[in-house]
């Protein structure tokens, strides 16, 4: 069991000191703590029959189309985002 000062301020415990023990468990509040707000993915797709890429932030909204893969990982740095592999 975690001590209960560091279960309060650690996203991967309960308020209880005991461990998620799925990480299914966890909640939006305990993802933010987790940097989720910094992770996106890329998406390949297609717009008006051209090749598109969306990047996607975790929770799986769109955040910006670009035509070519480099626009995409320039503008993530840009942003100071980071992708997230997602099979």
């Amino acid at each position: 069991m975690m001590p209960a000062d560091t279960a309060q301020t650690d996203p991967l415990w309960h308020e209880d000191g005991t461990p998620l023990a799925n990480v299914r468990q966890i909640t939006p509040a305990q993802l933010l703590e987790l940097g989720i707000a910094q992770l996106v993915y890329l998406r390949q797709g297609t717009v008006d029959g051209e090749t598109a890429y969306a990047i996607h932030a975790a929770d799986g909204s769109a955040v910006a189309v670009v035509e070519d893969v480099e626009v995409a990982v320039e503008l993530v740095a840009e942003h100071g985002l980071i992708f997230a592999t997602v099979h």
